[in-house]
């Protein structure tokens, strides 16, 4: 009987421990599906935001041709540097994340749930990566030759918003367009990394909503 009752109060314990973990992995889905709907309106605004870029950024041929003709500043060069000498990190909501790895949080769910969570975070770190690291690169080079191909008192005295360029700095000119062209590329491949993060973050949002009944 002593060992029925140990055993029955180890089963108990057992199923109780089990329901607990449930309820925890449940809320760490509902934080994550809160989050992934937050990076949805993120990666939005960020999609906008690369597409106005890119488009600017597309003039760049007919901008060179009508500089280097008489090397003077126009409208569509200070649409470029405008849209080459910065770009805004990429900030995910990541908390539901941190937690699921830090606290071991991910045994808590079913291998497919975690997979999915894993490789959302995987496709984000692959992004930021890029971001970090060549796009961040290029972006430093171009600053660096705009510094020295503009003509910093006559940008300052001029009138609103014009640029002057330090003449006969040839060289610098086409560094710049070359820079851009690889800048182009780079921002690119930004928007279709972004275009796809948006799209598995709107999956994962369907898949958990219909699974467990989220809204």
């Amino acid at each position: 009987m002593l060992f029925l009752a140990v055993f029955c109060g180890f089963l108990a314990e057992n199923i109780r421990e089990h329901k607990v973990e449930k309820q925890r992995g449940m809320q760490f889905l509902r934080s994550y599906y809160e989050d992934l709907k937050t990076d949805t309106a993120t990666f939005e605004w960020f999609i906008r935001y690369y597409k106005n870029k890119i488009k600017i950024l597309g003039s760049r041929d007919e901008c060179f041709d009508s500089i280097a003709h008489n090397f003077k500043s126009t409208e569509c060069f200070t649409a470029l540097f405008e849209n080459s000498t910065n770009f805004p990190d990429m900030v995910n909501t990541d908390r539901t994340m941190q937690q699921l790895k830090n606290s071991g949080g991910l045994r808590l769910l079913n291998a497919v749930d975690a997979d999915s969570i894993l490789l959302y975070d995987n496709m984000l770190k692959q992004y930021i990566r890029a971001e970090t690291s060549s796009f961040q690169e290029t972006q430093t080079a171009i600053r660096s030759t705009l510094y020295s191909l503009i003509d910093y008192q006559r940008s300052k005295l001029g009138a609103t918003g014009t640029i002057w360029l330090i003449p006969d700095h040839r060289d610098l000119l086409n560094r710049y367009f070359n820079q851009l062209e690889a800048y182009s590329r780079y921002c690119n491949d930004n928007l279709f990394d972004l275009l796809a993060l948006k799209s598995k973050a709107e999956t994962s949002i369907l898949y958990f909503k219909n699974k467990y009944g989220l809204k």
